[in-house]
């Protein structure tokens, strides 16, 4: 008997199973796959402000981002460019799998390799089936955290249900030439209401990816033939896919159940990016949890406290994004062209809008932004 299983070995199932440890809980960790962090398909970009307000592993950092150079579809540009870096590029191999050695080091037992098969609540615990090729065990536990990114088959066979969308999130990593700063890309023929970057890793080497609603290897492919042809050598650079959750699902708490990070859909309905509104859905679940056990109540009725916290923190964000993705989507190419000519002539509107970039936080920016299109675009 755990007091914990937590299903998924990624860095927010990682994380929430060292805070849980690290409070004296009696806390177990299963992961499918063999090793952690392999062929993620992700830009690994993680804003410097969550390496200070959570306990990440620094030697997992590749580079930083310094600067932002966004191009329009006739390639007018504009840069953003703060006094220091903003954001760190990781390798995710390296950082999910520390975040697991951390985990061990707290007292969790990690078991990589090892697939939840089967969940059955009854009133006083979990029963949880696990399993590899060779074989299967049954284990209880008193609560479950479901940490299992995109992958939703336990959530049906406990009631829950997965997000309510999806976009597409395709990128390579390939060398680059002449790269030195981060490039964002928009347009109709790069990524219709949404955006193509490339991220370097070093002097040579980048990912290149974009987010749409549908059709993404067909546009990354269209994007590295128009715009890249000259910059990289490597032909047809293999393409990595995945779905990324677009909204919150809509319950993530049931009987002695917890679900965070992408499993939850605490994902940035603007860029895509899961791993700092996982690690702080985390680190509420881990509270709620604590107190939940102390007042031995691990019912739907005491741990829905941990929905109403995180969507006090983070929904707002989740439905500006998600706005902001719906009029992106309306833009015409030659309205974009006109927003980056009204920045290039406007220095105090660019200096204004500068001044309300936060990396995790878009919400006030995205407010700013509408303000200005209705203006001078839709006005």
């Amino acid at each position: 008997m755990y007091d914990v299983i937590v299903v998924g070995g990624g860095p927010v199932g990682g994380y929430t199973a060292c805070q849980l440890a690290d409070q004296g809980f009696e806390v177990s960790l299963f992961e499918e796959d063999d090793e952690v962090g392999k062929d993620v398909i992700c830009t690994g970009v993680i804003g410097t402000e969550a390496f200070k307000q959570f306990n990440l592993p620094r030697t997992a950092i590749l580079s930083r981002i310094k600067s932002i150079i966004f191009f329009s579809p006739s390639f007018l540009t504009f840069d953003y460019t703060p006094s220091d870096a903003f954001a760190y590029v990781v390798d995710r191999h390296i950082f999910d799998s520390k975040i697991l050695e951390l985990a061990r080091e707290k007292g969790v037992e990690v078991h990589l390799g090892r697939q939840v098969r089967r969940i059955k609540i009854n009133e006083n615990l979990a029963e949880v089936e696990i399993g590899n090729e060779d074989s299967s065990q049954t284990v209880q536990t008193r609560i479950l955290v479901l940490a299992t990114g995109i992958k939703y088959q336990l959530h049906k066979s406990l009631g829950l249900r997965p997000p309510p969308a999806f976009l597409q999130g395709v990128q390579v990593e390939t060398e680059v030439k002449d790269l030195s700063s981060t490039e964002i890309y928009l347009g109709s023929e790069v990524s219709p209401g949404s955006f193509a970057w490339v991220v370097p890793l070093n002097h040579q080497r980048a990912r290149i990816g974009l987010l749409t609603e549908k059709r993404g290897t067909f546009y990354l492919n269209n994007f590295l033939k128009s715009r890249f042809k000259d910059r990289i050598n490597e032909q047809d650079p293999k393409i990595f896919q995945k779905s990324i959750a677009h909204g919150p699902v809509q319950r993530s708490v049931s009987d002695r159940v917890l679900v965070v990070g992408e499993a939850a859909g605490q994902v940035k309905t603007t860029t895509g990016g899961g791993i700092y509104y996982g690690l702080l859905c985390s680190e509420i679940a881990a509270e709620v949890l604590k107190q939940s056990f102390h007042k031995g109540d691990l019912s739907f009725r005491q741990l829905v406290k941990y929905e109403n916290l995180w969507r006090s923190k983070l929904g707002k964000e989740l439905r500006v994004g998600k706005l902001a993705r719906k009029i992106m989507g309306k833009l015409s190419d030659p309205q974009i062209e006109k927003v980056f000519k009204f920045l290039q002539k406007k220095a105090k509107v660019k200096e204004l809008m500068e001044r309300k970039v936060k990396f995790d936080y878009h919400s006030d920016l995205i407010s700013f932004g509408l303000k200005l299109l209705k203006g001078f675009i839709w006005g």
